[in-house]
């Protein structure tokens, strides 16, 4: 049975794009229960020529494929158009490709292993976001000026873009530790040989977002 929720628009398509077939299956029947309308590709390249500007859609994608990896296939989406929101996927907790991608665009960059539920929030706030863009009036002049800027956390009165790119940095490294601490259940030993970190780097990053393991620990 689906479940519909009330915030999930049907006429907005998700894009679920991963050359392992095991993982584009598994996370397309959680949308689709969750109530999202979902088309899986396992080749980027395919994907890509079904994409046109003005679709009501948006994109999941794995980063590492063989075919086209998904830094390029963001690219190509942002020529074609730069509103349609991209979330870009990774096996590797990689902070200096999280910032090139947020740079290039992407609304959010995930690290496996991610909870179902978090990737379902996001891409329903994708969606929320994709067709209120389709909705306003000034869509075509922003998308042919390029002017608008896709997947970016608008910044607050008084904030440089380079500050808001540098939060959403913070957000994504904060989250990628607290993560690691919960799988390992606070051990600090496994978490800097997921994160391949040094332990006064890993204790440094702690002290600044503030995160101690009893935030994982209750």
């Amino acid at each position: 049975m689906t479940l519909q929720h009330p915030e999930d628009p049907p006429q907005c398509t998700v894009y679920l794009i991963d050359d392992d077939r095991a993982m584009v299956q598994s996370t397309a029947q959680w949308l689709s229960l969750s109530g999202l309308k979902v088309r899986s590709f396992a080749d980027p390249v395919s994907a890509l020529k079904s994409l046109s500007r003005g679709m009501a859609c948006v994109i999941i994608s794995d980063i590492r494929m063989p075919q086209m990896d998904g830094m390029d296939l963001m690219r190509h989406i942002v020529s074609k158009d730069r509103n349609i929101p991209v979330i870009l996927i990774t096996g590797h907790g990689d902070v200096p490709l999280a910032v090139e991608a947020i740079k290039a665009g992407a609304m959010e960059f995930l690290t496996k292993p991610f909870s179902p539920e978090h990737l379902l929030e996001i891409t329903r706030a994708a969606i929320k976001r994709r067709i209120e863009t389709l909705k306003s009036e000034d869509y075509g002049n922003r998308s042919r000026s390029g002017a608008s800027q896709a997947g970016r956390q608008p910044s607050r009165p008084g904030q440089s873009e380079d500050t808001a790119l540098a939060e959403r940095v913070d957000q994504y490294e904060k989250r990628l530790i607290l993560e690691s601490l919960s799988r390992h259940s606070g051990n600090v030993v496994a978490v800097m040989e997921e994160l391949e970190l040094p332990r006064r780097t890993l204790n440094a990053k702690m002290k600044k977002y503030g995160i101690s393991r009893r935030d994982v620990l209750g």
